[in-house]
């Protein structure tokens, strides 16, 4: 309970000190329940146990991720090696197809070259076959006009040797018998 009080500045701050420590006094002499837990404190074993599980928990997360990491690393490594290795394949391949492109190229050109070639033989040809079968036709009509003044000298031969003897009728007979091909010798002369 406060009262009012007169005097000076030191006295009133004194009242004003006891007046604000009587609700103290009053809270201390009162009694209030202190709740009890049947919790108990954990013993130090038990927390340095709870501390190392918590601890090979968390090194155990850290290992496997580690463990996934090197895995993935070591794939990532293949998988690079053997793009390089693709690579390095596929750059053989089309080098190889470029020089047989090349090859290509040029037995191409060789055989269009040879084309040609077996073009201009071949009308070469034509014309030697057209020669020879002509010169086979002269030969031939050659070898009967031979034949016909082979057969009209030997008329000819008989019909003087007729002559020579004075039998002028043989010798006319010789000369009718070979007339025709006489004729045909000088036809064929032109």
């Amino acid at each position: 309970m406060v009262t009012a009080v007169e005097g000076t500045p030191s006295e009133l701050d004194m009242h004003a000190m006891r007046n604000s420590l009587e609700p103290m006094r009053a809270v201390e002499t009162m009694s209030v329940p202190v709740p009890v837990t049947t919790r108990t404190a954990p013993a130090p074993r038990r927390r340095w146990f709870m501390r190392i599980a918590a601890f090979a928990a968390f090194a155990a997360g850290i290992g496997w991720l580690i463990g996934n990491q090197l895995h993935a690393d070591a794939q990532y490594s293949r998988a690079h090696t053997e793009l390089s290795d693709a690579r390095h394949q596929r750059a053989t391949v089309l080098s190889e197809l470029a020089a047989v492109k090349e090859n290509l190229r040029l037995v191409n050109g060789q055989v269009e070259q040879t084309n040609r070639a077996l073009s201009n033989d071949t009308a070469q040809l034509r014309e030697v076959e057209a020669a020879l079968a002509n010169a086979q036709s002269n030969v031939s009509s050659q070898q009967s006009t031979i034949a016909a003044l082979h057969s009209c000298l030997g008329g000819i031969e008989q019909s003087l040797n007729a002559l020579s003897v004075g039998d002028q009728n043989s010798a006319e007979n010789a000369l009718v018998a070979v007339s025709v091909n006489c004729q045909s010798a000088v036809t064929a002369d032109g």
